[in-house]
């Protein structure tokens, strides 16, 4: 049986300590690489909101569920959870502005990702890659799986984990980065929460 977020940290940090999820963003940032050509930690957004942001692209392929705003303990993240969607199919994509990879050499990719209550190995989060998407056609534009360290069943709730640096320095011309999450409102209505975002050379 699930239960609602709130009491599941309370009940978590009374038994178990402070939660990487539920400390302030000094402590959970990445540090501020030199030169930063893209970053985002999601401090702007107000809790349980739909995320909205210029150049961002916040997209359901599959049912109606969008990413959104949320924070908890001055930490601001964005998530995406199916936890009672009631819909047979829920995919949804949270897509970066465009990256200008053309400006500079060697650009490196880290982020910082959590999951909550995922038990299946079907309710998936990916991180692709496009130098063709056009800001409005996401299933049209050619994406590329980007090999990065991401939550598995076994990993424990809401604990941010790093991505693991990613290389981008193959790819050329403007880029954007998705996170895309695949479940339902049944088997696979388990949560992902993704921050601090950095793209740096």
């Amino acid at each position: 049986m699930k239960i609602n977020k709130l009491t599941t940290l309370l009940f978590a940090s009374l038994s178990m300590g402070i939660l990487s999820s539920c400390v302030n963003d000094d402590d959970t940032n990445l540090p501020e690489y030199t030169p930063l050509i893209f970053g985002e930690n999601f401090s702007e957004g107000a809790d349980n909101t739909l995320f909205e942001k210029e150049g961002w692209t916040n997209f359901a392929e599959a049912g109606t569920v969008r990413w959104t705003n949320q924070v908890f303990s001055g930490n601001g993240y964005a998530e995406f959870t199916t936890f009672q969607s009631g819909q047979a199919s829920n995919i949804g994509w949270l897509i970066t502005p465009s990256i200008n990879l053309d400006a500079q050499e060697g650009e490196k990719l880290v982020f910082q990702v959590a999951q909550a209550f995922v038990d299946n190995a079907a309710n998936t989060i990916e991180v692709l890659i496009s130098t063709d998407y056009d800001g409005t056609n996401v299933t049209a534009a050619t994406w590329q799986s980007l090999n990065a360290t991401l939550p598995t069943v076994n990993s424990v709730r809401y604990e941010f984990i790093k991505s693991g640096v990613i290389d981008l320095s193959r790819y050329t011309g403007t880029a954007h980065i998705a996170f895309k999450v695949k479940g339902n409102g049944t088997t696979l209505d388990g949560t992902y929460q993704v921050d601090n975002i950095r793209v740096y050379n």
